[in-house]
């Protein structure tokens, strides 16, 4: 299992790109083509999903809820339990959430393992729009995004990414090799990839994951996909070299996770409620990763003010 070890630099750098735009032309105006493939090739886990502990929240998703001007005991919590990870996933659904819950977990349980395995919470809130973004291996949808397969697989190799799992210790979109193979070719996959590297690096990450999983691949679909050729291959050897291999491929099971957050009541700044007072007098639930599963180290980023995918 590879443990990063680059801190909190990629906060600071996230500031940076996000004034990058790229200026090679989009291969495509959106990746909407491919979203139907995924859904017929990346099949969906069986998962059971029960309620978290009353009164408790994952304190990362009350952070999130908070700063973004929702009211903590709206969130309903989830333990969901996928077949291929001992450890469950903790989802934040918002009771006024734009889709259903199923397909919440639907959606994110098709992500091949590997890739799944380096995103900690799941989060969703209600919006008239969409967007998404990656707080630390947290994704966080608004709106219709929750049920969109495209931005899961976005979402998440923002941690591939800024963890440092494509690339050694560090972000592979601020590398040198990213960019000598980026100045290699002609175009983009599509204008929100013109943003910067960092969101590139995702959308070239959703046309490998594409590339490895459907029959015919990308390259199949679109004949001028030679155009992004080094960027898709420097994708995807680094992650067939990664640990675990094959990051962008399903099958197999999870060899790690990023640690969960700490439960913390839901009551502070919310509203006082019946599961507050419940909660304190229930201990705390035990969020702690199995024996034998490696703990992932975490690092702190959040692509907020650059990821507005959806």
């Amino acid at each position: 299992m590879h443990i990063s070890s680059i801190g909190t630099t990629v906060a600071l750098f996230a500031a940076l790109v996000s004034s990058q735009r790229l200026t090679k032309p989009p291969l495509q105006q959106n990746l909407d083509n491919l979203k139907q493939g995924f859904l017929n090739n990346l099949n969906p886990v069986a998962s059971t999903r029960t309620a978290f502990q009353a009164g408790y929240i994952p304190s990362d998703c009350k952070t999130i809820a908070q700063r973004e001007g929702f009211n903590p005991a709206d969130i309903q919590s989830w333990t969901v339990q996928y077949a291929d990870c001992s450890a469950p996933w903790l989802f934040c659904y918002h009771k006024a959430s734009n889709g259903p819950l199923d397909d919440f977990i639907d959606r994110f349980g098709r992500l091949p393992v590997h890739t799944r395995q380096f995103c900690r919470h799941i989060v969703s809130l209600p919006a008239s729009g969409g967007h998404a973004y990656n707080d630390g291996g947290n994704l966080v949808f608004f709106g219709v995004t929750l049920s969109d397969i495209n931005v899961h697989v976005h979402e998440a190799a923002h941690s591939l990414d800024l963890i440092g799992i494509f690339f050694p210790d560090k972000p592979l979109s601020s590398s040198a090799k990213w960019a000598n193979e980026y100045a290699l070719d002609s175009a983009v996959p599509d204008p929100y990839a013109q943003s910067n590297q960092i969101e590139n690096v995702a959308q070239n990450t959703v046309v490998t994951t594409y590339e490895r999983n459907v029959p015919g691949g990308f390259f199949g679909l679109n004949a001028d996909a030679n155009r992004i050729f080094h960027q898709f291959a420097t994708v995807d050897t680094e992650q067939r070299q990664a640990d675990p291999a094959n990051l962008l491929i399903k099958g197999g099971s999870c060899t790690g996770r990023l640690a969960n957050s700490s439960p913390v009541p839901v009551s502070g700044t919310a509203a006082a409620t019946p599961q507050a007072a419940k909660a304190a007098a229930v201990p705390a639930p035990n969020v702690a990763l199995p024996p034998g599963l490696a703990t992932i180290k975490g690092v702190a980023f959040n692509t907020n003010d650059t990821c507005h995918f959806g």
